[in-house]
């Protein structure tokens, strides 16, 4: 079975106004070539990282191993190939020099001069320069959130000069420099790490999810964490989340245990249900409140169970925006804002998926559909119904991720499988962890924030605005409720996990 392209070509479709059939023959064609200087810190983790994003499209990947100020080390390279074979054996890393025609990306401070452009971290942040531009020199060793931030930033720079973005829709500033926990265009000031958590829960391990999973493993981060998810690791998953391999998909691992793998320095203890079984276990006394909450999920009916865990600080992290392209980090804690302040509840209802309205005008079963990228044969045609089979006959030979545009059964209101691209998700992943480390460190101490900016352009002054609670929000209105909930979790610190408990009143 081929790897599942479907949901990143489905977001540089949107982001680009184009047909994911021709932008995927399109991007096939582009060859993307990397070099390195892989005795600066944190250039070795973040090529392995933006190794596995650009994998995650379907572009020839080359590396000059010898192309930068050191050679890159036998061991790394061959780990590097192992890694690109566990998302595609069909499209190998080449180990060449630069081909004639591509598009040269660099990782360090000393770029080769046919560098299209070059990016670096510097501590837990990023610098990236245009060709021309030289870079400056560093403040810091680079970090595992430096790291990550860099490889998505590459990432990102790559999509923009080759998806054929329409102009006026991204960034083209030859400079950019930027921290996620200062949020500043000054990285590496800020020196202080998560060498160790405890009292944290992380709440959904998916794209966003296990970008921190990626950060915290790479940070070398000790300690303990809840992780809560209630669903298995699949096919379209493989080129849209950050950890995870096709052997997993094909074996169905269960995401949180995904997690677990990827933090063998941590105590990860995982909920394998959704954030309301995992209120209900905590009052029940058989799981242990959280201080600190990482929101990773989805909807908005999942960021309210969330709230309802009433932890000291939620960290949300979100994706979306009309391309998918749009990142974005809500602070929140009980007395406001909270969750539901930034999310309140729709008032319109949500119409059917895309691959729901799919399933109903060619009756392709829904797992089917989930395969996304795989080629619609006639063997697909069998068993269905006389109408059936007429509406999804002229789709014969075309992928499944294109038929619901060819048919015009697309829906702005679909809440499942989203365009999605693990760059963006990352992207996220770093503010969110940026802001765990500025919250528990003290540098910032003042009003909750909500930081966005959409990809395609970067970080910029206006992402950052301090929110206030709702009048409305039940934050506010029910805040005495909400208060004798925290005091009897509270309490539950006090006492083991397993130990039974009267159940408290949950707002």
């Amino acid at each position: 079975m081929s790897t599942d392209y479907s949901r990143g070509l489905r977001l540089a479709a949107a982001a680009a106004g184009a047909d994911a059939v021709t932008l995927r023959e399109s991007l096939s064609a582009t060859n993307v070539h990397l070099t390195a200087d892989p005795d600066i810190p944190g250039v070795l983790p973040a090529l392995s990282v933006v190794v596995a994003d650009l994998r995650r499209l379907p572009y020839q990947l080359t590396l000059d191993p010898t192309g930068g100020a050191a050679p890159i080390p036998d061991t790394v390279l061959t780990d590097l190939q192992i890694l690109v074979s566990e998302i595609d054996p069909d499209r190998p890393l080449g180990v060449t020099a630069a081909p004639a025609q591509c598009l040269h990306v660099h990782l360090g401070a000393q770029p080769p001069s046919g560098a299209a452009f070059s990016g670096v971290p510097d501590g837990h942040g990023v610098r990236l320069r245009h060709r021309g531009h030289a870079l400056p020199s560093l403040n810091a060793p680079g970090s595992g959130l430096g790291a990550v931030l860099t490889a998505a930033t590459v990432t990102a720079e790559v999509f923009k000069r080759t998806t054929g973005l329409r102009p006026g829709t991204y960034g083209t500033a030859p400079t950019l420099d930027f921290c996620p926990v200062t949020l500043g265009t000054e990285p590496g000031m800020m020196t202080d790490t998560l060498d160790e958590i405890r009292s944290t829960a992380l709440v959904g391990a998916g794209a966003i999810g296990t970008g921190i999973t990626l950060i915290l493993g790479l940070m070398g981060t000790t300690g303990e964490l809840t992780v809560v998810e209630p669903e298995s690791f699949e096919p379209p998953n493989v080129t849209t989340y950050s950890i995870g391999t096709r052997h997993d998909a094909d074996e169905r691992v269960h995401k949180t245990q995904l997690v677990r793998r990827y933090l063998p320095r941590m105590d990860v203890t995982p909920i394998p249900r959704s954030a309301q079984d995992f209120i209900d276990a905590v009052d029940n006394g058989t799981a242990s409140w959280p201080h600190t909450v990482l929101g990773a999920v989805h909807s908005v009916e999942a960021r309210h169970e969330i709230q309802r865990i009433h932890a000291d600080l939620t960290l949300d992290g979100s994706t979306g925006g009309s391309a998918g392209t749009t990142l974005a980090l809500h602070e929140a804690v009980p007395r406001g804002p909270c969750i539901r302040c930034y999310y309140p509840q729709p008032t319109v209802p949500v119409g059917p998926s895309a691959e729901q309205l799919l399933h109903e005008a060619t009756g392709l079963p829904l797992p089917r559909i989930a395969r996304g990228d795989e080629i619609i044969t006639d063997a697909d045609l069998d068993g269905l119904s006389a109408r059936h089979r007429a509406a999804l006959l002229p789709y014969v030979g075309k992928p499944v991720c294109g038929v619901s545009n060819l048919m015009g059964l697309t829906t702005t209101d679909a809440d499942d499988f989203q365009p999605s691209a693990s760059f963006v998700a990352q992207q996220a992943a770093c503010l969110v962890v940026g802001a765990m480390i500025a919250r528990r460190t003290g540098h910032v101490a003042g009003p909750m924030r909500h930081v966005e900016y959409d990809a395609r352009v970067g970080p910029w002054y206006d992402m950052t605005t301090p929110r206030r609670p709702r009048a409305t929000c039940t934050c506010q209105t029910d805040a005495d409720l909400i208060a004798r909930v925290r005091a009897y979790r509270r309490r539950e610190l006090e006492s083991p996990p397993n130990t039974p408990h009267g159940r408290a009143p949950v707002a």
